[in-house]
């Protein structure tokens, strides 16, 4: 009762008030409380009224020693869309306690990701802040920061969901995205206007000042007064005069000139950006269309054929549905960046044009010119455009921005764990043609890594691909079509890592076999069990049938018994050994962990390592 007797503070202005509210995290007797008994009244306090809850659990929101009503604001994740209305819970003494979320009791997904989000509380009139860090529920907050890093290592926005949006203050800045695209849509509001303020600067007159030695004496200053009592000393008959001149090469305009080449070789890079994403697009929709061919094919060959059980016609009816859906999503993305490429693509004739002009062409291109003290309007006006498209202004403390969040816990884990792979391959002497970044880089786009990354590394004849989370299809034929090789005639799977193994041979490439690794986040009891099996065992059951298929000189090869070994990889367990063997494959602790003595190590490295020089006889 102490706590509650005590209140809440309010840090900046010293206010207590009555009551206090407590988030119950948890369920039953293990449910951990928390007192929210600091908060603040200006947003600019909020690091010091933060609350940490862990992610996935169920969480109600209580409040004790109220005698009016209070309105508690908890803004969730927004998917697409900003127009959302945030969450709001009334409290008071009529209802002393809501459920905010609990599996299978409330009607949604668990709301929000890793990271920060401010609450709001009203009382009356007044307005009181705090903030909840949403941390990993199967990690450390280090092995978290450990992970983020490793797969930021890659690709730095790799972590960021750009299709999901937390509303919150811009001191969580961290989350939000400064990418080229977000660099793009806010230029294409600003095209106009950059067009107009470089017009206006060409129209300008500046005027410089020299002298010249002219007949007759025209109004004077002090040095034409100088130089004029030296000429008449030596007999001159002309005077030393000020002459004023349009001055097109002003400091002004030369550091004008160099902003402007910066910026057009930003809007270069953006170009090059939204080609390489184009292209991509392309390839994903002539792929989805291969293969919308090739299931319509076998359709149209089962559809009338009698010996074809139903369950599988409507198999194939269903991946044909499926893959119309796949080929709209890929047309209606490649049609928003063929937009935004003709924005971006005017903006760099325009620009280019500008600096190729008889104004601009006239400006000396002296690369070392200081910011004059004096800039006109428009040149100031289009200096802070061309500043702000390099680093955007920050978001006013008190109004709340919508700010790109993390993607969940469980798929940045599934990148670590494709990424550490790759790094332990590497270590037993596997290289990449070309360096791995790049090779991630060809396959990434906005929504993440595209289905099918591959990062192929070599040793002497031997290769490896390693592929992520690339469907495994139903039919040879199917598979022949899409250039995937492996099917398994039933069901389609996505295995989250696929290690396939090649050897030259007498300059042949030759396919020996694979290594399925599934990720997941989830404790061990949830994944596997003495007795019986869980949906995760069934799927690893699942993946030892998987086959592969190729063609040589016309004719079908099939390798029947393509899969060496199944692991399962997940977060760890302080009450189960390191390396578990069972029927359906290997289950493996695999996380990132720091100690002062050992400092950064990943637990069950080595028994990844023992399993792959086994496999591939090193």
């Amino acid at each position: 009762m102490d706590m509650f007797d005590s209140g809440t503070d309010i840090i900046d202005s010293g206010e207590k008030l009555s009551f206090v509210l407590q988030l119950m995290v948890g369920g039953g007797e293990k449910g951990d409380v928390i007192f929210l008994d600091r908060l603040c009244e200006s947003p600019r306090f909020i690091s010091q009224c933060i609350y940490d809850v862990q992610e996935l659990k169920p969480i109600r929101l209580s409040i004790q020693n109220s005698t009016e009503k209070v309105t508690f604001t908890w803004n969730k994740v927004y998917e697409g869309k900003k127009g959302e209305k945030e969450w709001k819970y009334e409290l008071g003494p009529e209802k002393a306690t809501v459920l905010i979320y609990e599996h299978g009791k409330t009607d949604y997904l668990y709301p929000w990701r890793c990271g920060m989000y401010h609450f709001e509380v009203m009382v009356a009139e007044a307005c009181y802040y705090g903030a909840f860090r949403i941390t990993p529920k199967n990690f450390s907050n280090d092995g978290m920061q450990l992970i983020q890093e490793k797969v930021m290592s890659i690709v730095s926005s790799l972590i960021v969901d750009r299709g999901h949006y937390k509303k919150t203050f811009s001191s969580f800045a961290e989350l939000e995205d400064h990418s080229y695209m977000q660099t793009i849509r806010w230029l294409s509001q600003h095209t106009v206007r950059v067009k107009q303020l470089c017009a206006q600067i060409e129209h300008e007159v500046q005027y410089g000042k020299g002298y010249r030695t002219e007949q007759r004496i025209r109004k004077q200053t002090k040095h034409t007064a100088r130089k004029n009592a030296l000429l008449a000393e030596r007999g001159a008959m002309k005077s030393c005069n000020v002459r004023f001149f349009e001055d097109y090469n002003s400091a002004s305009n030369r550091y004008m000139k160099r902003k402007l080449k910066e910026f057009e070789q930003l809007i270069y890079q953006l170009l090059r950006f939204l080609n390489d994403h184009l292209d991509k697009l392309e390839r994903l929709e002539e792929s989805s269309k291969r293969e919308k061919q090739a299931i319509q094919t076998i359709l149209q060959t089962i559809e009338k054929n009698g010996s074809v059980t139903d369950r599988d016609k409507q198999k194939y009816r269903n991946m044909n549905l499926l893959k119309d859906t796949d080929l709209r999503k890929a047309l209606m993305k490649r049609q928003e960046y063929k937009v935004l490429h003709e924005i971006v693509r005017g903006m760099h004739r325009d620009l280019s044009a500008f600096l190729h002009s008889r104004f601009w062409g006239s400006i000396s291109d002296e690369g070392n010119v200081r910011l004059p003290n004096t800039l006109t309007p428009p040149r100031r006006q289009l200096l802070k455009i061309l500043e702000t498209s390099y680093r955007k202004s920050s978001t006013h403390m008190n109004e709340p921005a919508f700010l790109f969040v993390h993607k969940p816990t469980f798929l940045i884990y599934e990148y670590y764990s494709y990424f550490a792979v790759i790094s332990i391959l590497e270590e037993i002497g596997f290289q990449p043609l070309a360096p791995v970044r790049e090779q991630i880089q060809s396959y990434f786009y906005l929504d993440g890594l595209q289905d099918g990354t591959t990062v192929v590394l070599e040793r002497g004849d031997a290769a490896l691909h390693i592929v992520f989370n690339e469907l495994i299809e139903t039919h040879p034929i199917v598979a022949l079509s899409k250039g995937s090789h492996f099917y398994n005639g039933e069901d389609t799977k996505k295995p989250d890592i696929r290690i396939d193994y090649y050897r030259t041979d007498h300059g042949i490439k030759r396919y020996q076999s694979s290594v399925i690794v599934e990720v997941k986040y989830s404790p061990m009891y949830n994944i596997f069990q003495p007795v019986g099996n869980t949906k995760a065992t069934e799927q690893m059951y699942k993946y030892w049938s998987i086959k592969y298929v190729e063609e040589q000189n016309g004719k079908r090869i099939f390798q029947r018994r393509a899969i060496y070994e199944v692991v399962c990889v997940y977060p760890g367990s302080q009450v189960h050994a390191k390396k578990i063997e069972a029927g359906c494959g290997v289950f493996l602790q695999f996380y990132p962990h720091k100690t002062k003595q050992r400092g950064e190590f990943l637990v069950g490295k080595g028994e990844c390592i023992r399993l792959f020089r086994e496999w591939l006889q090193l």
